[in-house]
């Protein structure tokens, strides 16, 4: 059987990666293949057990579990010293995701990289800061506070125990200002791409927790097939292993207390990862005109939301198989070879996702897997590492075994089973298909299917370029001011617990508040919309003051070092201070997370189209309003766009949000069948940050 590609067909032309016990993606397929497990304890320097790690799951502050796969910094310092990078003035994330980049770019041909680099765009999926800032950021945001608790307390060393503060906290080190204020930004990490490699498209984040990687994948396709960008480098990132980190997903009871098993009965919880993986995606015209080898075909994607469910944390069926619906769309499902699972190995999650593949895919037998029992959950890397597998995969033609199922969760009579030895792959009279699924707190679930790339069969159907020049409408907004927010509102309004609020950031409570001031303004009656074709974009810079005041509290705890000269009851009033943060709870997940803006509105008003956040340094709304436009041309959703005001505070290093807003965004001819108000038209949105 000839297979035909498509004019605008996207392609993968370029692969990298830095991930535990893998520099690139050939180690990477030589521990997948070996089943080499790299999750194991801590290093001391990042994860203090005497103070972090306790057996007590209730303990305050505290984690049950250190074990993570992490990425040594003797492995990041051999990257700078190979690539001619200061490791001092590079922090985890710049230099993996600098490292994976080059190694993407590198397989392209040079001539063909060099005709894009101006028209080359950066989506990247990432969900937190990198740890390391937020050690550097806890003392500049206390200082003055701190001096005044110590103060009020006459405490007779008062200046000592401050000086001491301090020197812990910086580590006596000098810290340029300007490389300090510039990493309260994680877009440094684009910068910092878009400098080495003499890229100016667009860059930015995508933020849709641990789904971040495969949204970002679903933005490049759509900046490609609008012809807005001829080359996307794409992937996700991970580099934010923080104790805090820890303490939240053993808040949540949802860290393995021992090595994450995916799918087997005695699976327990998750484990921690952290890396880069980044792809460089090309139309299939533009790859076979350039010569440019083709890894994979990105035959479509699917987003949705599980709109209103009983937590953000818990995973839905429904919302699951709406991402499998969408993303086989016009695809016959029974051509599926292997689904590359999101398999975190919590109780709840794997027996959900058996559940919703078995319903979905009803026939035949198709083995499943997950790459996280070898590298631990990379978060918002972990989609794109899911699909570098399936990459390696292909062009091995083995499906590695998961050899350590005991006791798998699938049930025999379904159809989907996990191989405890290697399946080697037969040559099919059509190419092989492989699913690819990434689920993220904030109830987002995303699938992508990708096809092998015969080089025997070039047929390329030709056709116009189908780009639509519909003109997009503004239907609505709203705002909301934080001295104006009324926190009954969402307790009564929302069903929020009062006991919850005080561990969710105001932003997210704020959002709320501006669609619904956008909704009554515009005299639109919610319950009227098609909820399963409403999505919702926010725009913000990564760090809602609560997560970083949550991990101030954690952090909290190293002051028992730093005041080992003061007495007990001394120690005891200066370990109090972190008290002015909420304590630790499993509302405090969902309750600090960037993406959760989006995903909080989806729940509240059951929305089921995509949410995500966009971070584009402080021109996020201009970024989103982009990706927006882009996405109504693509699906004809109508879109919430969130937006925060943003300033940079450089005295603290901090972005302060004041403003939120709200644009209700449509097609004009959806607009116009409607008879929603039409307040404004955008043609096109030209942003190139």
């Amino acid at each position: 059987m000839k297979n035909h590609y498509y004019n605008g067909d996207i392609c993968i032309v370029g692969i990298g990666c830095v991930l535990p016990g893998a520099d690139n993606p050939s180690d990477f397929w030589n521990n997948i293949l070996n089943g080499n497990c790299l999750i194991r304890e801590m290093p001391a320097e990042r994860f203090n057990t005497r103070l972090y790690l306790s057996k007590d799951k209730k303990g305050e502050d505290k984690a049950y579990s250190n074990k993570a796969a992490f990425i040594e910094n003797s492995k990041l310092k051999k990257i700078c010293e190979n690539s001619g990078l200061d490791f001092s003035k590079n922090h985890r994330l710049q230099i993996m995701a600098m490292e994976a980049t080059r190694q993407a770019l590198s397989c392209l041909r040079p001539d063909s990289l060099k005709r894009v680099q101006k028209n080359t765009s950066l989506f990247l999926g990432c969900m937190e800061m990198e740890e390391s800032f937020v050690l550097e950021k806890i003392f500049l945001n206390s200082e003055k506070s701190l001096r005044e608790y110590i103060k009020r307390g006459r405490l007779k060393d008062g200046k000592r125990i401050f000086e001491a503060i301090k020197k812990h906290f910086n580590k006596g080190d000098e810290f340029n200002q300007l490389a300090k204020i510039a990493s309260v930004l994680t877009t440094s990490v684009l910068n910092a791409i878009k400098k080495r490699f003499n890229i100016g498209g667009e860059g930015v984040l995508i933020d849709a927790a641990c789904a971040s990687s495969l949204a970002a994948l679903d933005v490049a396709t759509g900046a490609l097939k609008s012809y807005k960008t001829d080359l996307a480098i794409t992937g996700g990132m991970e580099g934010n292993l923080g104790v805090d980190t820890f303490v939240l997903f053993s808040k949540v009871g949802a860290m393995s207390a021992g090595i994450c098993q995916p799918f087997d009965e005695s699976a327990d919880g998750l484990s921690q990862g952290e890396g880069a993986v980044i792809f460089a995606f090309q139309r299939m015209e533009d790859a076979l005109r350039d010569k440019n080898k083709i890894y994979g075909v990105v035959r479509s994607t699917g987003g949705s939301s599980d709109g209103k469910s009983s937590s953000l944390f818990s995973p839905s069926l429904g919302g699951q198989i709406l991402a499998y619906e969408r993303a086989y769309y016009g695809i016959d499902k029974k051509s599926v070879d292997y689904i590359e699972c999101h398999g975190t190995s919590t109780k709840i999650g794997d027996a959900m996702e058996i559940k919703s593949l078995n319903k979905f895919f009803d026939n035949g037998r198709i083995p499943i897997g997950s790459v996280k029992s070898l590298i631990g959950h990379t978060k918002s890397a972990a989609g794109a590492a899911g699909l570098l597998k399936c990459i390696l995969m292909l062009e091995n033609k083995v499906i590695p075994p998961s050899k350590y199922i005991k006791s798998s969760l699938a049930p025999r009579n379904g159809t989907v089973y996990l191989n405890n030895t290697p399946i080697n792959i037969l040559r099919k009279d059509r190419p092989l298909r492989f699913g690819i699924s990434s689920f993220g707190f904030g109830n987002i679930n995303y699938h992508l299917v990708l096809d092998e790339f015969r080089d025997s069969d070039k047929s390329i159907r030709s056709g116009e370029k189908r780009i639509p020049r519909e003109k997009i409408s503004i239907i609505g907004n709203g705002f909301a001011r934080p001295d104006k927010i009324d926190i009954k509102s969402p307790v009564a309004r929302f069903k929020i617990p009062l006991q919850s609020i005080a561990s969710i950031d105001r932003v997210q409570l704020l959002a709320l508040t501006s669609v619904i001031d956008a909704f009554e303004r515009s005299n639109i009656d919610i319950n009227s919309l098609n909820k399963e074709r409403v999505s919702v974009i926010a725009a913000s810079s990564l760090g809602l003051d609560f997560a970083l005041d949550f991990v101030e509290r954690i952090r909290y705890f190293e002051l028992k070092d730093a005041l080992n000269f003061v007495d007990k009851k001394t120690l005891d009033y200066m370990m109090n201070y972190k008290n002015r943060f909420p304590v630790v709870t499993e509302d405090t997940g969902h309750g600090v997370l960037n993406n959760v803006i989006a995903g909080r509105i989806c729940n509240a008003f059951d929305f089921k189209g995509k949410n995500f956040n966009v971070d584009s340094d402080l021109c996020s709304f201009p970024a989103a309003l982009n990706i927006a436009v882009r996405e109504i041309k693509r699906s004809g959703d109508i879109i919430i766009l969130i937006f925060c005001d943003e300033k940079l505070n450089k005295i603290k290093t901090r972005v302060e949000r004041k403003n939120i807003s709200c644009l209700l965004l449509s097609s004009l001819s959806l607009a116009k069948k409607n008879n929603y108000p039409i307040l404004k038209l955008i043609k096109d949105v030209n942003y190139n940050g």
